[in-house]
């Protein structure tokens, strides 16, 4: 037997001895070695058995532990004698346990048992001296039960069944007989070989045969409880087996029509998805787009309000234009004005210049007739020999003042003749700078109109763009609550496609479900 159970040097149904807590050394402080692959049972497979589990599967509650001990008639005072005897439990517990393994290793049958336990002999060894020495514990509640049913499980594990596990009992019964028959020698002081002495070992030889009997009576019992059980359990599964046949007549159609179905419905939602996945990106791609409308039309927005200040300035730089124009018109028309006057004057002084011209005609008719005077008093004076003399100097000085005044009559028509040309000249300038004057007060006037309409145009324009303002600010403030819709709306559509996808998916595992329910009702069935 696996003496794998709470009692192998801890009694708290936490730990088995000889399993190894380092790593590398067993409890016992021996080299562990590494058991080989294939083993019924493994270390692991004892960790994982649960006492508390099994005494729960069990029912083995307060009530019921009591109620089985009262069938089994083991009482308090029992209890006692049990923890009394202690000490003979651990006097044996080791020459015991040797004695029963040697009686195990010489079967065949239980040889494959052990070593399909992956605890070495020694460590099963110190399992089964705890085993032992458990019984003498004093308390036998809860936790004592939760350790042997766990011993039980582990039994099972090693398919270790009652035919072999009561057999085992009987080692022990054999050792703690005669145990317990020397201990009641000592008590009593019986002397070897006396009759006291036969007296218990005629007892001990009796009862041990009675004790094997039970045994192998509780071996039978057992074994026909199991195969009891059994029977019922083939019985019922043959029940059950009949049953699912016809129910899996009856639910083959609808089972492949709700998997068609099924299927249906995946594909369906697997669509629906693919809807959704492409209507969750469109709506990214519109709410990207809103987002970038808004900015825009923000933009545009501010660029309204710069553009209704700039035609609001232009519409004041436009009047203040037309209010210098109407200047600059008033100025040209005095400088015509002024031009003219200047035309009539050089008018005037041109006459005067031919005036003056007459006049040097005439000095210079006067010059010629002097100097012809003088010429001939000179010619006189030459006649008159020296009483003439004073006349020819006279005469001389005449001719010179006629000619110096004949000069000076030339010099002044040169200069009456430049004064006239530039007189001219002037008047020519004069008479293109009216006409200039003429014309840039046309197009002054021309420009006065084309500023009154430009004006107008910005006033206009300046009312157009004011509502532009207006507008695209509204625009602005409904773009963004289409933006705030649109990015509700993406997020609601990826929520869609989300659930969409889960109900693909749960469509999806549910025909895989009815397909491992066909296949097992076809199994049931086989």
């Amino acid at each position: 037997m696996d003496g794998s159970t709470p009692g192998d040097g801890d009694r708290d149904g936490n730990g088995e001895a000889g399993e190894r807590t380092d790593g590398g050394v067993d409890a016992a402080g021996a080299d562990a070695p590494t058991p080989p692959d294939g083993y019924a049972v493994t270390d692991a497979d004892r960790r994982g058995v649960d006492g508390g589990a099994l005494a729960d599967r069990l029912g083995l509650d307060a009530a019921e532990i009591r109620t089985r001990k009262r069938l089994t008639r083991l009482s308090p005072d029992d209890e006692e004698t049990l923890a009394s005897l202690s000490p003979v439990f651990d006097s044996v517990a080791t020459d015991l346990v040797d004695d029963f393994y040697d009686h195990l290793t010489g079967h065949e049958e239980m040889r494959a048992i052990l070593d399909s336990s992956s605890k070495g002999l020694d460590a099963l060894k110190r399992s089964q001296i705890g085993y032992l020495t458990d019984l003498g514990d004093g308390e036998y509640g809860r936790d004592y039960f939760e350790r042997r049913a766990r011993i039980g499980k582990i039994h099972d594990m090693l398919d270790l069944g009652p035919r072999v596990y009561f057999a085992g009992y009987s080692v022990y019964y054999e050792g703690l007989l005669d145990a317990l028959a020397t201990e009641a020698r000592e008590h009593a002081g019986v002397e070897p070989g006396s009759p006291g002495d036969e007296a218990v070992s005629r007892l001990t030889d009796r009862l041990l045969p009675v004790l094997k009997l039970l045994l192998v009576d509780q071996q039978v019992a057992m074994d026909t409880y199991i195969d009891s059980y059994a029977r019922r359990m083939h019985e019922e599964i043959e029940r059950r087996r009949e049953l699912t046949a016809e129910v899996s007549e009856e639910v083959a159609g609808p089972l492949d029509e709700v998997g068609e179905t099924a299927g249906g419905v995946a594909a369906n939602a697997d669509e629906v998805a693919d809807l959704a996945e492409t209507q969750a990106e469109r709506m990214a791609d519109v709410e990207a787009e809103v987002g970038t409308l808004s900015a825009s039309v923000e933009e545009v927005a501010a660029s309204a309000e710069q553009v209704a200040a700039v035609s609001a300035d232009a519409e004041t730089l436009a009047a203040e234009g037309v209010d210098a124009a109407g200047e600059a018109r008033d100025t040209m028309e005095e400088i015509e004005a002024a031009t003219d006057e200047a035309t009539d004057d050089l008018d005037a002084l041109r006459g005067r210049v031919g005036e003056i011209d007459e006049v040097v005609s005439v000095i210079d008719g006067i010059a010629d007739q002097t100097n012809l005077l003088a010429l001939n008093a000179n010619i006189e004076a030459a006649r008159a020999g020296e009483a003439g003399d004073g006349f020819a100097v006279v005469a001389d000085e005449v001719k010179s003042l006629a000619e110096e005044s004949q000069r000076r009559a030339g010099e002044i028509e040169s200069l009456v003749g430049n004064i006239q040309t530039g007189a001219e000249d002037t008047v020519e300038s004069l008479e293109r700078t009216e006409r200039r004057i003429q014309d840039g007060v046309a197009r002054v006037d021309d420009a006065m109109e084309r500023l009154d309409r430009i004006a107008e145009a910005i006033r206009e324009a300046a009312s157009g763009v004011e509502e532009v303002a207006n507008a695209t600010d509204s625009q602005a403030t409904t773009t963004e609550e289409v933006a705030a819709l649109v990015e509700q709306a993406s997020t609601e559509a990826t929520a869609v496609r989300r659930n969409v996808e889960e109900i693909a998916d749960a469509a999806d595992e549910q025909r895989a479900r009815l397909d491992r329910v066909r296949d097992s009702v076809g199994r049931l069935t086989e």
